[in-house]
């Protein structure tokens, strides 16, 4: 069997990108060198200042190289009937992948990491990069950050683990075909990954220092946490999350609503940086009363910053006007007046009409949800308890079963739900919540009103 060891230099940005600078292999059949080739890689774009203070590599140094399109046949064919091996094997190998994909090519390999194979064959060092490896098994690493420099610490390294009883066990091991081996962060522990239960919780994927990177939610863990990585995606989330998360922890929540006020309340407190993008939104769809100078009164839907004062808030202009519609329709008003424009031949609906109409309508989008919703919880004996104030999540937490052993619609009920209550973990308003609140309020049949 031959096996191809690859390292690359990149400019530090997505996969995606043009971002290669320097490529090196060496072919290997475990125990000596075949065949190698290197080469530096022009990747039409700039080199930043502390990629080029790190490698070395200069923006004149690639001016004149090839870009990676010149090349490409030549790593293929060094690559052919290889497995391909590098040290954070997922960076490496979803780089050159995205590369060939955007040349409109299709290229896959085996592929074994370096760093999760160290760790079978040498257990109990104290770190597993590169560098570390080498100082702790006296391996010779020159050119460090370079690529054919360190391809050579890595053929050393690889060709000392095939040598151990170790090492060949887990490079068969890993070898299999859909071992979690080929899909897993290389960084961090398999056992962490096999503690995933397929049931609905809250994981994190946390850097060296233990700060969270991102934080999800699903009804299935494990294979929500594996779409992370077993895809063919080469999305800059992904690329960072293969450098830098070290570990991975999760938290059962017993239902998926649950869940996803669980996963809300934790982004809001750490804001992870692969969060931010898509769980900060720069500004609200609003639906805003006003009276006009005419008297009459209007919703139109408007962009701002803040939802405070907005009779609805939603994520997207096309809901705030779907449920303009189905309001306008409910309550007969005017649709012009709605901000919805006129819509039918028939006679529109008159300003007096109008007026106190949407009066008592108001009285309706006023009378917002409170309750709770009772959900399952964490094991049989357990229920997790989710607190609405004013169509707003305020509070969740698990409580046991026998707390609520009686019917919750019931004056009883009521009252030992309201004795839980301050004794659940506080939410502040969530948009993101309240958007979803008043779906599962109308289709989860654990929601349980506020009798008043």
């Amino acid at each position: 069997m031959k096996y191809a060891i690859v390292d690359i230099e990149t400019t530090g940005g997505s996969a995606k990108s043009r971002g290669i600078t320097e490529i090196g292999i060496v072919v290997t059949d475990g125990t000596q060198e075949l065949d190698r080739w290197s080469s530096l890689i022009n990747p039409f774009e700039r080199i930043p200042p502390r990629i080029e203070a790190l490698t070395g590599i200069s923006n004149e140094m690639v001016e004149d190289a090839p870009g990676f399109e010149e090349v490409a046949n030549k790593v293929a064919e060094m690559l052919a009937d290889c497995v391909f091996v590098a040290h954070n094997v997922g960076f490496d190998y979803t780089f050159l992948r995205g590369h060939f994909e955007a040349l409109g090519t299709s290229w896959s390999r085996p592929k074994l990491c370096t760093v999760r194979l160290a760790r079978k064959a040498f257990p109990g060092l104290p770190r597993y990069g590169l560098g570390p490896l080498c100082d702790a098994l006296d391996i010779k690493h020159v050119n460090r950050h370079r690529a054919m420099g360190d391809v050579e610490a890595t053929v050393e390294l690889f060709h000392r683990i095939a040598a151990s009883e170790r090492g060949e066990a887990a490079i068969a091991d890993a070898l299999k075909r859909g071992t979690r081996e080929n899909w897993m962060p290389q960084h961090v522990p398999a056992a962490e990954f096999d503690a995933l239960p397929d049931e609905p919780g809250v994981y994190w994927f946390l850097d060296a220092s233990g700060k969270p990177l991102y934080i999800g939610m699903s009804i299935r863990l494990q294979q929500r946490v594996r779409s992370h990585f077993s895809g063919t995606t080469a999305s800059t989330k992904r690329q960072v999350l293969l450098r830098d998360m070290r570990a991975l922890k999760h938290e059962l929540a017993g239902s998926e609503w649950m869940a996803a006020v669980m996963e809300d309340v934790r982004i809001r407190a750490h804001w992870p940086p692969l969060n931010r993008a898509q769980k900060q939104p720069k500004a609200y769809r609003t639906v805003v009363h006003y009276v006009d100078r005419q008297g009459r009164h209007r919703l139109a839907i408007r962009t701002q910053g803040s939802a405070r004062d907005a009779v609805r808030t939603f994520h997207s202009e096309a809901s705030a006007r779907a449920w303009l519609h189905e309001q306008t329709l409910a309550h007969a008003l005017n649709s012009e007046w709605m901000g919805l424009g006129s819509w039918s031949s028939a006679e529109p609906v008159g300003e007096k009409v109008h007026n106190a109409r949407f009066e008592k309508a108001m009285l309706d989008w006023k009378n917002v949800a409170s309750g709770w919703f009772v959900e399952a919880g964490r094991t049989p004996d357990e229920r997790g308890l989710i607190a609405v104030v004013e169509g707003h999540v305020r509070g969740y937490g698990f409580v046991e079963a026998e707390d609520l052993a009686v019917d919750p619609h019931s004056a009883q009920g009521q009252d030992r739900l309201n004795d839980l209550t301050p004794g659940l973990h506080p939410v502040a308003p969530s948009s993101t919540l309240d958007g979803r609140l008043r779906e599962e309020v109308q289709r989860n049949p654990t929601w349980v009103a506020l009798n008043v």
